[in-house]
């Protein structure tokens, strides 16, 4: 990427992550302060801004995909008689170039139907399907919308995204020709939108028709969807069965046309409509399932969901960042969330990588005494899963909050980030103004718009601040603070949704995760969770409280059990 950069006279020192400044190769020499970086680059994606003269632009990198080989064989009876079985008829078969093959299923040879995935013109993928409702996709090749040629031929201004290829194919039949499918269908939890980044120009600046199945792992899809492309952009498709093809089968095409003509627009901020289906869901699927990480402690009372904000706080030293860059880590490794960090607490993006490293492989990274060392091997095979869910973000001295959610904004968009860290918030507070009371509530409306930021765009927030209240209770030891102790304003208290404090006990050697607020009881419980810290590797162990004094019943040092959550165990 950077000789590519340079052939546009943009100069990176070699090494440099994320987004850097540098002079403007246009306007930079003509200027009274040339030395000045008025030029933003983003190293990774090799996308540029100037602040001074607005020269930008991208280096445009094109991925190389696997090409698939094209078959032409007619259909045979048999399939085209199961497809009018499903009520699709050899004439929309025909337009979408259905045709069928004999592939490698995973036990033997099977007899497919090849679903042709065309984009302008050219096949760039096929997804096989066999009798046993097996499925497959051509190793390596591009990931594209089924039928997005068909749809673009009929209209340009709207689209409808199903689930499925027959769904496709059934909304074709009832006469709606702009349908398409996602090429790997829907999951529960972590929705695999791979393809969405290039299929982004075919789907900006059109109405969104979502229209996947009514299953839960469907709703998902629609929901990831919607986050992704727009709410306002989106409308929903209700059929009365689970998706198109049994809505046209059990009811016709008429119901099906009368479906996406009834669509309703997606819900968005401000104006809460609440649909049968939601509740009916709710009432079958019972709270939100969150996103557990895997420490059996904090798994017993609390998961983690998008939609919510949560303070971080912890006297300074006691050990706020690593741990919230454990807990980030574990959520990526089991859930696959990504994210944007904005942090004023690490050197630069590459030590920061080097503590995510340390703790997702549990070796040091550094040579140090009794330790086991990474090797250059596990570093290179790991860096592109830490390059993928972890983007650090640089931001000027005179950066915002705003500016922070409108990069956040297009992280949700491009590559689906699900978390977003400021840390700390000691560094946006100093673009508040004033004093007293006019600080206090811009430090709420501060508050506020993060909260429905974090519920807009379908992400968690995790603002860590430093307490500047601390309560001494003898030497070198202070109260747990919480989130009344933070900053100039009880809306460090007030406004989140989770409050955690990290705390050193001195006297055990423990660190304590104090859960002091938690606002939606299917998240979790209030409670104390212990841990260990291996400071050769950055990781936090969970463990069993022992006394610090506080219970005269137990020797100190003597295990003791403070509340029903804490379990023993190992990461």
């Amino acid at each position: 990427m950077f000789e590519k950069l340079q052939r546009y006279g943009i100069n990176i020192r070699p090494g440099s992550r994320g987004d850097v400044k540098t002079k403007c190769p246009k306007c930079s020499d003509s200027r009274k302060h040339k030395q000045d970086p008025c030029l933003s680059v983003n190293v990774e994606e090799g996308v540029w801004n100037c602040h001074n003269c607005g020269w930008s632009g991208t280096v445009k990198v094109k991925k190389e995909y696997t090409k698939p080989v094209e078959e032409h064989k007619v259909l045979s009876q048999p399939v085209i008689d199961w497809f009018a079985g499903r009520g699709i008829t050899n004439q929309t078969l025909l337009r979408y170039k259905v045709t069928e093959s004999v592939q490698y299923m995973g036990d033997g040879e099977s007899r497919c139907i090849n679903f042709n995935y065309y984009l302008n013109g050219e096949l760039v993928n096929i997804k096989y399907r066999d009798s046993q409702k097996r499925f497959k996709l051509v190793s390596g090749a591009m990931l594209s919308l089924y039928g997005i040629d068909v749809s673009s031929d009929n209209s340009d201004t709207e689209l409808i995204i199903t689930e499925g290829e027959i769904d496709t194919l059934s909304f074709y039949e009832a006469g709606i020709k702009t349908a398409v499918s996602v090429p790997n269908g829907a999951s529960k939890g972590n929705q695999k939108l791979e393809w969405l980044e290039e299929m982004l120009p075919f789907l900006e600046g059109r109405k969104i028709y979502l229209a996947t199945d009514t299953d839960e792992a469907g709703i998902g899809l629609r929901n990831e969807l919607a986050r992704r492309l727009g709410k306002s952009n989106c409308w929903i498709v209700n059929m009365p069965e689970k998706d198109a093809n049994d809505t046209l089968l059990k009811h016709g095409k008429e119901r099906l046309v009368e479906c996406y003509n009834n669509a309703e627009p997606f819900p968005v901020d401000g104006i809460d409509v609440v649909s049968e289906s939601d509740i009916i869901g709710l009432w079958e699927q019972g709270y939100p399932e969150g996103f557990d990480t895997g420490w059996d402690n904090m798994d017993e009372h609390f998961v983690w969901h998008p939609g919510m904000v949560t303070l971080i706080t912890g006297i300074p030293g006691h050990g706020k960042t690593t741990w919230l860059k454990n807990l980030l880590v574990r959520l990526a490794d089991r859930h696959g969330w990504s994210y944007l960090l904005y942090s004023a607490e690490e050197a630069n993006a590459t030590f920061a990588m080097t503590d995510l490293i340390s703790i997702r492989t549990g070796k040091s990274f550094f040579n140090a005494p009794n330790t086991v060392r990474i090797s250059k091997e596990e570093v290179a095979s790991g860096t592109p899963f830490l390059n993928e869910h972890f983007k650090y973000y640089k931001l000027s001295e005179d950066g915002t909050i705003e500016a922070i959610m409108k990069k956040a904004e297009e992280m949700v968009r491009r590559y689906g980030i699900r978390g977003l860290v400021i840390d700390n918030m000691s560094t946006v507070e100093r673009q508040i103004a004033g004093s007293g009371d006019n600080r206090h509530n811009q430090i709420g409306n501060m508050m506020r718009d993060l909260r429905a930021f974090a519920r807009e765009q379908g992400i968690h927030i995790w603002l860590v601040a430093h307490p500047k209240k601390l309560t001494k209770v003898k030497q070198a030891v202070y109260e747990v603070p919480t989130g009344y102790d933070v900053g100039d304003s009880s809306h460090y208290y007030n406004a989140p949704d989770v409050g955690i404090t990290v705390y050193r006990n001195r006297e055990t050697k423990q660190t304590e995760i104090h859960f002091w607020k938690i606002r939606f009881r299917f998240s979790g419980q209030e409670a104390i969770d212990y841990f260990t810290y291996d400071i050769s590797n950055s990781r936090y162990i969970p463990t069993q409280p022992i006394n610090d004094g506080k219970d005269k019943t137990k020797f100190i040092h003597q295990p003791v059990d403070y509340n029903k959550f804490i379990q023993a165990g190992t990461v």
